[in-house]
């Protein structure tokens, strides 16, 4: 039961952590956002316009994202919640900016991105689980 809201608090988070910046310690950079700017650009075929509408959301949540990703003193959990709310204000940003069609294609992608996540934070769960 207890992996199971695990999974459930990591499948809300997952958007904000892949769809902002990389990996990357130090904090966002343009290169980052212009980055992930083009791999949805490809992904979704946006037009050029909704890329100038895309990439200030980019820019205005990578800060937020990278802070919480970066703090040391949150657990994998922890940091789930707080990621959700900041996940969920970029999807309801980016969805309207869509087209029908772009928009499932963003689903789908964002729920690989949610899969991924997932397997990430449960081998780090099960690992430093206590048997």
């Amino acid at each position: 039961m207890k992996l199971i809201a695990i999974v459930i608090a990591i499948l809300a988070t997952t958007l904000a952590t892949q769809l902002t910046v990389g990996q990357t310690s130090g904090g966002p950079n343009k290169q980052d956002v212009a980055a992930k700017l083009e791999q949805m650009s490809q992904a979704l075929q946006l037009t050029p316009q909704q890329k100038l509408q895309i990439a200030p959301i980019l820019k205005q949540e990578a800060p937020q994202l990278e802070a919480i990703k970066s703090n040391t003193s949150l657990g994998p959990l922890q940091k789930a919640e707080q990621l959700k709310p900041v996940s969920s204000s970029i999807d309801a940003k980016i969805t309207p900016i869509l087209n029908p069609e772009q928009q499932q294609k963003f689903q789908v992608m964002r729920e690989q991105e949610r899969q991924q996540m997932i397997q990430k934070l449960e081998s780090t769960v099960v690992s430093s689980s206590p048997l």
